[in-house]
């Protein structure tokens, strides 16, 4: 069964490649599927194993640890004189707080972090600049919610610890002791060589030249999956050629022993796992996503066993690690010591809602993982609904109250739905949260369980009513992005927009193209802040916005959509409109030149004379990417949608147009 659920999960992903350390051998598993885009992925094949590459700038720093040249309980400012925020606490973050996501920092990545065959510095020399200006959504160490910039931050620590570059640090203190020589950064594999050894990317059917990630302590490690599957028995116990035994207890130890909180190790996801702890089997594991790449790596210390599983195309962490598991399940059973899939919570459900719950009713923040929703909560005398607001899916949410005080969510026949969520409200410091145990099924694949707070009660937002009218007016006005570099991922979904709704007053919803959703609370007319201290990661990656009045490039004077990480985008609604007397496009480093479609143009096709180091993007009206010159061999005619949009992207140049 565990077999037949890793060909399962491998039919999901484009390509992808099994690698399983066990004690010293090393047995590859290379996964293989009729719906592949690679038929066979070879051994050799470099992924960037994103957010898995927080083990590696963990494992550096406690090997700085180890030497008595980093203490994990000192505060960051130690070792970086360089770092300061308008916050006094930022004196208070520790090393160990970095690294177990408990530091307070709201931010994650800036812009330009993950770039098109480019290796650009910008990430890392602007991370002091970027996270001076950041707010703290938490005391420092008052709990655990996932932080990409404390990574950076981490890189920086290892280089001025060290003296050396980060990605020599990899190489000469990781890599080359355990012979992973198909490791290392986009700075020392490739450096504007594309190489042979990539594994193969695709938007849809059409090959796509090779994104770099350029936070390479959060997310930039490139490397096979052998070379990673070998980095985690760098974990085993007993095994010191990277870390002391000490070490990897400390790693391995939960940031809090309260299981209604997220089981954080020192840069692993969970050092616990409900599946495996019930057989007394110490499991620890960290998964990884950016756009057409994913990861997940598990170790089994005890046992000695380490599966890394890295894919390419349209998978996720989440099916990554479901197909980790099922090898951990598998290698584990060969060892005599059987693991059986989680059954379902079957909680005793009740005629009735106890009066006292009636005070939880109202608006609330929630979401996971840092996709944030406005909803409102409803109860009669049988049933608590929720309802999301401000989208077009009105249809609400029905859930029964059960014994030990929770909320389980039934279908429309009040019957328990396959996936068991069960929420419960509770009172902390003044405020109330939600937190939700969900366990997820994924048929033929396995099951999850997880615990996590996932909403809190809005507080009123009393605001003029000068305020609320200037956001409604730009509320459902498309924003794009205009700042970012021309090997920018990010304009491949570069839309953002605002929605205001009369039934969450003095809130906005700031949403992207991405399918990224922020809640956000009026301060003033050009100003709205994220307001939420939900303790855990669905208060990840959190901004602010601030409206500012702006110049561009074609002398045009409109407002820009300020984000606090750094993103700037620009209202469609002030862009010039591509007309066909337009010859020439004039490009500037700062700002991309963009356009709306005219109408003697739509459904015309154009011809584009580039320079180097720039790019063009279409989207229709609906703001899916149509054309990309990052697509390899991109088509020198351009098709143009009727009331779309064109973008040109590049360093100062000019773009010919022909028709």
């Amino acid at each position: 069964m565990k077999k037949k659920s890793i060909a399962a999960i491998s039919a999901l992903c484009m390509a992808g490649t099994v690698y399983a350390s066990v004690g010293n051998a090393v047995n590859a598993e290379p996964v293989q599927s009729e719906h592949t885009a690679e038929t066979t992925a070879s051994q050799d094949r470099i992924y960037c194993i994103a957010s898995v590459s927080k083990m590696y700038s963990a494992l550096a720093v406690m090997q700085l640890v180890d030497e008595g040249k980093i203490e994990l309980d000192a505060p960051v400012t130690k070792y970086l004189p360089d770092f300061k925020m308008n916050d006094e606490r930022y004196k208070d973050v520790t090393v160990r707080m970095l690294m177990n996501h408990t530091s307070g920092i709201s931010l994650g990545l800036p812009t330009n972090h993950y770039l098109y065959d480019d290796v650009d510095s910008f990430v890392h020399d602007s991370t002091f600049d970027i996270v001076s200006g950041a707010r703290f959504k938490a005391d420092p160490g008052e709990y655990a919610s996932y932080n990409n910039m404390g990574f950076e931050l981490m890189e920086h620590i290892v280089e001025n610890v060290t003296g050396m570059s980060y990605t020599d640090y990899v190489r000469n203190n990781i890599a080359s002791k355990i012979g992973a020589d198909h490791t290392g950064t986009a700075w020392s594999l490739y450096a504007g060589d594309t190489g042979d050894s990539q594994v193969s990317l695709y938007r849809g059917f059409l090959p796509i030249e090779y994104p770099y990630e350029m936070a390479a302590g959060t997310g930039g490690i490139y490397a096979t999956a052998p070379d990673v599957a070998n980095f985690g028995s760098a974990f085993f116990t007993g095994n010191d050629i990277l870390l002391s035994d000490d070490a990897k207890t400390q790693m391995s130890t939960r940031w809090n022993d309260d299981a209604k909180y997220e089981s954080y190790g020192l840069g692993w996801d969970f050092v616990e796992q409900v599946k495996y702890e019930k057989e007394n089997i110490k499991v620890m594991g960290k998964g990884g996503d950016l756009p057409y790449m994913n990861s997940s790596l598990l170790v089994a210390p005890d046992e000695q066993i380490s599966i890394a599983v890295l894919t390419a195309g349209n998978g996720s962490s989440q099916y990554a690690g479901l197909m980790a598991s099922a090898l951990m399940d598998v290698a584990l059973e060969e060892r005599g010591k059987a693991v059986s899939d989680l059954t379902p919570p079957e909680p005793e459900i009740t005629d009735s809602i106890p009066d006292p719950y009636k005070k939880y009713e109202g608006l609330y923040c929630s979401g996971t993982f840092g996709i944030a929703r406005i909803c409102r909560i409803t109860f009669d005398d049988t049933a608590m609904y929720k309802e999301d607001l401000g989208t077009d899916n009105a249809s609400p949410e029905r859930y029964r109250y059960t014994e030990d005080g929770g909320f389980v969510r039934v279908n429309d026949s009040g019957r328990m739905t396959a996936d068991r969520e069960i929420v419960y409200f509770e009172e902390k410091d003044g405020k109330i949260f939600i937190r939700t145990e969900l366990f997820a099924v994924y048929p033929g694949l396995g099951n999850t369980a997880d615990s996590m707070y996932t909403g809190e009660k809005m507080d009123e937002n009393p605001i003029s009513p000068s305020v609320q009218q200037s956001w409604d007016e730009l509320s459902q006005t498309v924003f794009v992005t205009y700042n970012e570099k021309w090997t920018s991922q990010n304009y491949e979904t570069p839309f953002y927009w605002i929605v205001t709704d009369q039934a969450f007053p003095g809130y906005i919803l700031a949403k992207n193209s991405r399918g990224v959703t922020k809640a956000e609370k009026m301060t003033d007319e050009h100003h709205a802040l994220f307001f939420t201290s939900i303790p855990s990661t669905a208060n990840r990656d959190l901004f602010d916005i601030e409206l500012t009045e702006q110049t561009y490039a074609d002398q045009t004077s409109a407002v820009s959509l300020d984000l606090s990480n750094g993103a700037r985008c620009r209202s469609v609604d002030s862009l010039p409109v591509f007309t066909a007397d337009i010859a020439e496009i004039s490009l500037h480093s700062s700002e991309a030149a963009w356009y709306r479609i005219g109408k003697d143009m739509g459904g015309e096709s154009i011809a584009v004379e580039r320079p180097d180091n720039s790019a063009v993007f279409v989207y229709n009206k609906f703001r899916e990417l149509l054309y990309s010159t990052h697509v390899k061999d991109a088509m020198n005619t351009i098709d143009l949608p009727v009331d779309g949009y064109i973008a040109f992207v590049g360093e100062s140049g000019v773009c010919k147009i022909a028709r």
